[in-house]
């Protein structure tokens, strides 16, 4: 069956590479905004009978990359591909996992079944914040990019793997079944009198270590400011920081380059950090 990528303004070079790695074509398609806010998309590839994957980054200004994909969609569909699937690294809404107070939505789960019901055979996303999230949906598929981190990090001298909470701890441990090094994660705990928040660590030395803390998404940054800073005074040699989501909102830049050595993010958002091409993880 004849494969086709198409890709937005957002996305070119990750449709581009996405393409290459699959042996399709690349095709961009025509999107545009209206003054009062409104969208236009068209595709006007040849897509009649075709396997179209539409390659797209959501952030920033994700409600209306979301729209973006619906429109997309249905004109796919309406010029009789055979299959359709997306490839969206960052996820939005991603977080909202689960209802954590009464009266509020799963908010992943709408995005999911909106693709489900618009007609998505299959859905790659990149370290979605929870895996579990996509269990029930066949075909949508978690890529992990743990490789192509370990390939970064087996330059370091003396490494460990530490996740800031428990949360990540199965990323850390994978990372660390790379690297063949041990791996831990921080328990913070907010002092119920005063509101300060301070990071115990659970088991492994870190002194004289370069210490790697993985998560999935850095946004204002202070987790990660606040462990960094709890692994220094336990002797850590280096602090490294990767993360696949970079969204830096407000002063997370300045606050991090402050308490950290490096900080490496994957290019799912584009952005000073961006390093690891997430394209690669994108199989034949």
């Amino acid at each position: 069956m004849r494969r086709i990528v198409l890709y937005d303004e957002s996305s070119r070079d990750l449709g581009i590479n996405v393409a290459s790695r699959i042996n399709a074509e690349a095709k961009e398609i025509t999107h545009k905004v209206f003054p009062d806010g409104e969208q236009y998309v068209r595709v006007e590839a040849n897509v009649g009978g075709s396997d179209v994957l539409y390659v797209t980054r959501l952030y920033p200004n994700q409600d209306q990359g979301l729209i973006r994909v619906m429109l997309l969609l249905d004109a796919v569909k309406g010029l009789g591909a055979s299959r359709v699937g997306l490839f969206i690294p960052y996820m939005p809404y991603a977080r909202q996992d689960r209802r954590f107070l009464e009266g509020e939505p799963v908010s992943i789960n709408v995005m999911l079944n909106v693709f489900k019901n618009l007609g998505v055979e299959y859905l790659y996303v990149v370290d979605i914040h929870k895996p579990q999230s996509l269990e029930g949906y066949q075909g949508f598929i978690n890529l992990k990019p743990f490789k192509l981190y370990a390939r970064e990090f087996k330059n370091l001298s003396n490494p460990v793997v530490v996740s800031p909470d428990s949360g990540s701890l199965w990323r850390a441990e994978e990372l660390a079944r790379e690297l063949g090094v041990e791996y831990d994660y921080l328990e913070k705990h907010r002092d119920r009198y005063s509101g300060e928040v301070s990071f115990t660590l659970r088991s492994i030395n870190v002194k004289g270590k370069d210490v790697v803390i993985i998560d999935d998404i850095i946004s204002t940054g202070g987790t990660i400011v606040g462990a960094a800073g709890m692994l220094r005074s336990m002797g850590a040699t280096s602090i490294n920081v990767v993360a696949t989501h970079c969204i830096m909102i407000g002063d997370a830049e300045a606050k991090l380059t402050k308490a950290v050595d490096k900080v490496r993010c994957s290019n799912s958002i584009l952005g000073k950090y961006s390093q690891f091409d997430v394209s690669q993880l994108i199989n034949q």
